[in-house]
């Protein structure tokens, strides 16, 4: 997958019954500047953090 939001700190991976993946921006709930569900692939966002190995599964 490309893109910023699998790497980032702020992402949770959701998965479907039917194996889409969809990634949910945590900022979203309290910044109005990012999309819950953005579309991808994000290439710039001004609240990317990277992510620690583990972070953003499941």
């Amino acid at each position: 997958m490309s893109g910023l939001c699998p790497g980032c700190a702020h992402v949770r991976i959701l998965e479907s019954d039917k194996g889409s993946r969809f990634f949910l921006c945590e900022l979203s709930k309290e910044d109005g500047r990012f999309s819950k569900y953005p579309p991808q692939p994000v290439l710039r966002c001004a609240g990317f953090e990277p992510a620690s190995k583990g972070k953003g599964e499941g």
